[in-house]
């Protein structure tokens, strides 16, 4: 941008802040320069009403700008244009083309492209067909949504903007970040009582994204409790798991703090979970779901 008289100079300041956001380079922060007006813009390439009107000195001064579509290319003014269709690149390994460099100079041509272009129309609704917007009947959302599906319904908490130094790309955040507190809804309950519930049992994991698992043992600073024939077993810790606990403990709390900004307090009890490997379904009725596989084989997530 040159020409100090542009009707859109204005898009491309020359002075503009740096939102550093605890960056220490200036290529790593956030720009905060205008959003370009698309009617402006349009306006001045075609010479439209372009008119710009400046005060100097207390002086109106008008000025007209003329059309500039035609210092455009052909290729330029059709990149321009809107058109019906989009295109679809397709791999053909029987295909050999040449394909022209796009910047001669920067880049090398492709003598042997595998790669043909053809148009493509998007489909269209027909027969009286129309496009419904919003959910459909009967979906589920919140703690009833799928396995998968992230929700803050699933567990008691509640939320402050705060600073809390959210470490996301290997540097504290200065600003404010939303902080969630979770309650704990199991306070003063034996683990021994937690574990004859919960072991063997169906849960979620890696909250709030809840991918589906099963409870195979739970762990305090004392024992690991897991399901035995006559009931739940609890184990005395070696010295070397009593150890292990207390750091994977310190590396969960820590973790979704300062990596999620989800306080959750001190951990007491960790959950020894198999994630869902798959489903099989009956092969008479096969909407019917019959068995869930846990493997047993895989390494336990810790939760």
């Amino acid at each position: 941008m040159y020409d100090s008289s542009s009707p859109i100079l204005d898009f491309y300041p020359e002075d503009f802040e740096e939102d550093m956001n605890g960056k220490k380079q200036s290529w790593e922060a956030t720009v905060k320069i205008p959003f370009i007006d698309h009617d402006r813009l349009l306006r001045a390439m075609a010479g439209e009403s372009a008119v710009s009107r400046y005060y100097k000195s207390g002086s109106l001064l008008i000025c007209y700008f003329a059309a500039r579509d035609h210092r455009l290319t052909p290729d330029e003014q059709s990149r321009n244009t809107l058109s019906d269709y989009s295109t679809l690149f397709i791999y053909d390994e029987s295909a050999s083309n040449h394909y022209t460099s796009s910047l001669p100079g920067s880049f090398p041509d492709l003598p042997k492209c595998k790669c043909r272009m053809e148009p493509y129309a998007l489909p269209e609704l027909g027969g009286g067909i129309e496009l419904i917007t919003g959910l459909i009947d009967g979906v589920h959302l919140g703690a009833s949504a799928l396995a998968g599906f992230p929700s803050m319904k699933t567990l008691p908490h509640h939320a402050q903007l705060n600073h809390h130094a959210i470490n996301v790309h290997g540097q504290d955040s200065k600003n404010i970040s939303m902080v969630i507190t979770i309650e704990n809804a199991f306070e003063n309950v034996k683990t021994s009582e937690l574990a004859g519930k919960m072991v063997g049992e169906r849960t979620f994991l890696y909250w709030p994204f809840l991918q589906e698992g099963m409870v195979v043992a739970l762990s305090d600073e004392l024992f690991r409790y897991e399901k035995g024939p006559r009931g739940v077993i609890a184990t005395p810790h070696e010295p070397n798991s009593l150890i292990d606990f207390r750091k994977k403990s310190h590396r969960i709390e820590g973790h979704y703090s300062k990596r999620f900004g989800v306080i959750t307090g001190q951990i007491d009890v960790i959950m020894h979970v198999r994630p869902l490997q798959g489903e099989s379904k009956s092969p008479v009725h096969a909407v019917a779901l019959t068995e869930v596989g846990y493997p047993a084989n895989r390494l336990e997530e810790d939760g």
